[in-house]
């Protein structure tokens, strides 16, 4: 009973790590901007540890557009660092202007963010936080690793169908 509830957990994991895998591969060639997620919802990677201790690096974080809604104080943003960039920026918001312009600061960093960001400039709000999700995702890119927990499914679900077959044991008086 156990090897058979194993099994059907390694298969659920793995079925799960494909799909999101495909999802975001599919979605960041889809987008226009390149970054995985549907409609004004985005995932992606954190890389430093700027906004430690609320997000660390290897999480993930979900971002929402704003759409109607308003950028305020104390929200978490992601923004393009500048208007042609490749690069995004995930930092507090600590002040904004009438005009909508912002000024940001990483929570781990001692000064604030130079120059003030153009509203623009912004991806969204995160929502969500996925902890250890992006460091996970960039170990299991790594061959050696995807090799390594490859084999160990295939070893677990190879000894899940082993015991299953053999049967209980039993006993002889």
């Amino acid at each position: 009973m156990a090897s058979r509830v194993t099994k059907r957990i390694c298969i659920v994991l793995l079925g799960l790590f494909v799909f999101i895998n495909l999802f975001l591969y599919i979605t960041s060639h889809l987008n226009d901007d390149r970054m995985p997620g549907v409609g004004g919802w985005r995932v992606l990677s954190v890389i430093t540890g700027s906004m430690s201790p609320a997000i660390e690096a290897g999480d993930m974080v979900i971002v929402r557009a704003y759409g109607k809604e308003e950028p305020l104080v104390g929200d978490i943003v992601t923004y393009w660092q500048e208007k042609h960039s490749q690069s995004l920026t995930t930092h507090r918001i600590v002040q904004r202007l009438e005009n909508g312009y912002l000024q940001t600061k990483g929570d781990a960093n001692q000064d604030l963010d130079g120059g003030w960001t153009d509203p623009e400039r912004l991806v969204g709000k995160v929502v969500a936080r996925i902890p250890y999700a992006a460091a996970v995702q960039e170990g299991l890119q790594k061959p050696p690793v995807f090799l390594s927990v490859l084999a160990l499914f295939i070893i677990v679900l190879m000894y899940s169908h082993r015991r299953e077959r053999s049967g209980p044991a039993q006993i002889q008086s």
